[in-house]
């Protein structure tokens, strides 16, 4: 496994950790169900979303994970940016916020501050 895939298992089960002690232990569906805002939750969803579908695509095509996490950020921010025109709720920002920190943990952005 090359160092991007080591650090990509280990910030997937960071985003995992992350997302259970935000629910404490609970499932995701049972706070997203009684309709109250868990943006603090959805951040670490979408750390671990995120994280997961490089990890999918590398393992379909055997790609780098560096490269496909590029593609992947873009992606995710454009989403982010379309979320925010709707004036979407803070769950889905929060969700994807995560997913774009995480994809900048594993793969800084080269335009992006040091």
């Amino acid at each position: 496994m090359t160092d991007a895939g080591v650090l990509l298992a280990r910030l997937r089960e960071e985003a995992r950790a992350g997302m259970d002690a935000a629910a404490g232990g609970a499932a995701v569906c049972v706070f997203t169900r009684d309709g109250r805002p868990v943006p603090g939750i959805k951040y670490h969803e979408g750390r671990w979303a995120a994280l997961t579908e490089v990890a999918r695509r590398c393992r379909r095509t055997g790609e780098d994970p560096e490269p496909v996490s590029v593609e992947v950020r873009a992606d995710w921010t454009a989403q982010l940016g379309r979320l925010r025109l709707r004036d979407a709720g803070p769950d889905w920002i929060a969700y994807r916020e995560g997913g774009i920190d995480a994809l900048a943990d594993l793969v800084p952005d080269p335009g992006g501050p040091a």
